[in-house]
């Protein structure tokens, strides 16, 4: 499978959405920004800010995501955004 055909099997539904607390969509909804909504999180803008927040450690507070799994937002970005 090439890299570019792993990236696309990543799923928001099954494979992103998980690595979210109800305390991390809790929290982050009071910022208006919608952790647990694939039509939110799908738009590139509001992905990447995520994104951001997650690969510099700045979210979720307290608990940083390990590499693995901030390499794999990535590859559901750079693979677009499956649902």
């Amino acid at each position: 499978m090439s890299e570019s055909e792993s990236a696309a099997a990543v799923s928001f539904k099954t494979d992103i959405l998980p690595l979210f607390t109800s305390d991390d969509i809790d929290h982050m909804s009071g910022m208006d920004v919608r952790l647990n909504d694939y039509s939110y999180m799908r738009a590139p803008d509001n992905a990447a800010n995520v994104y951001q927040q997650i690969s510099t450690q700045q979210m979720p507070p307290g608990s940083p995501w390990p590499a693995s799994q901030v390499e794999l937002f990535k590859q559901w970005m750079d693979g677009g955004y499956a649902p």
